[in-house]
């Protein structure tokens, strides 16, 4: 245990090519439980927020404190809006007397976060953060907060953000690292110092605000993402290379696993 605050790699899952929006430094790989937890919590915010961290714990095979002493902070720009808009279409479609009661749940901007501390026995602080573009840097801030007041031993921080696509769909991504001043929680995906990290990534302790617009969102995640590979990114690369393909970023992230939108949407409306 030391005072200093260390970080691991990240962890991603998407249920949309990520290349359009900001290259992630490493091709996702299909999932074959995104669609089965798609269909369980009914929502693809959740489900894929699940799967991102459920990544992670298994890349990492950490020995993780106790659940009381685990924690999670997300940041999200879009938050629960794609589910709240699905529960008001089918109260419109439908009636209200006949909207699907599991639904309403998911509207909530926390709910994604709730679903994940519950399959990770997270029983400590649970904070979900919204501040544009900035999300999930500010959750950074809030994950680090809680590491330094004792709040916590460990807490699993990141984003999920949700993107219109070109066939009309609506596509979701969410990444996950992990905090702690015990390097040992953070098991094999132990990446260095949180502050060794970032002069890694060439970025400031918090960078500025990435721009906003389609796909804004997506890139200030992928850019964080990419901050926490073994060969990092800096945050700000992902926006100037939006336009790129993988192939032009350097480095890999671990733990990126995927699912097409379609077998995604497949799964909910089942």
């Amino acid at each position: 245990m030391t005072n200093e605050i260390h970080c691991a790699r990240a962890a991603v899952a998407a249920t949309f090519d990520l290349g359009r929006f900001a290259p992630l430094t490493a091709a996702p790989a299909p999932s074959s439980d995104l669609p089965a937890l798609v269909r369980r919590y009914r929502s693809a915010r959740s489900a894929v927020v699940v799967q991102a961290l459920q990544t992670w714990l298994d890349r990492a095979g950490a020995e993780l404190p106790a659940p009381e002493r685990r924690g999670i902070a997300l940041g999200t720009e879009t938050g629960a809006g794609p589910d709240i808009d699905a529960f008001l279409d089918e109260s419109i479609r439908r009636g209200d007397h006949l909207v699907n009661p599991a639904l309403f749940p998911m509207t909530v901007h926390n709910a994604a976060a709730g679903n994940a501390a519950i399959a990770a026995q997270c029983r400590g602080p649970s904070v979900v953060v919204s501040a544009g573009t900035d999300s999930v840097w500010s959750a950074l801030d809030t994950a680090r907060a809680l590491l330094v007041d004792g709040s916590a031993d460990i807490v699993f921080v990141g984003g999920f953000e949700s993107q219109r696509l070109s066939d009309g769909g609506t596509g979701t991504v969410a990444a996950f690292i992990a905090l702690s001043m015990d390097p040992a929680a953070l098991g094999g995906s132990h990446l260095a110092p949180l502050a060794t990290q970032l002069h890694r990534a060439g970025v400031a302790a918090r960078p500025g605000p990435s721009e906003g617009g389609d796909g804004g969102g997506v890139a200030a995640l992928v850019g964080f993402a990419n901050t926490f590979a073994p060969q990092p990114v800096a945050a700000d690369t992902a926006g100037d290379v939006a336009t790129g393909t993988a192939g032009d970023v350097a480095g890999t992230a671990d733990g990126v696993v995927g699912v097409s939108d379609a077998v995604a949407a497949g799964a909910v409306a089942r």
